[in-house]
């Protein structure tokens, strides 16, 4: 081992602790921007569900679909 090995190993070592602790204390859904009521069982899928429901219901949604529809239909 030289010194570059022993360095990198090192810096590995020292992101590794940090993010090991996070996880300990935050759970699998540390990240999640629902973390206050994550029981630490995310249901990916469900929540993929929902971003999509309400991403449809949103009004700029519509909007940028008819503006793409529009453009698809002119270019054909």
């Amino acid at each position: 081992m030289n010194l570059a090995t022993i360095i990198a190993f090192l810096v590995v070592l020292a992101l590794f602790i940090p993010a090991s602790i996070y996880l300990y204390k935050n759970g699998t859904c540390g990240g999640c921007p629902d973390h206050g009521s994550c029981s630490g069982h995310c249901d990916s899928r469900k929540m993929k569900n929902e971003m999509k429901r309400r991403l449809k219901e949103s009004p700029e949604f519509r909007e940028k679909n008819e503006m793409i529809d529009d453009i698809i239909k002119k270019y054909r």
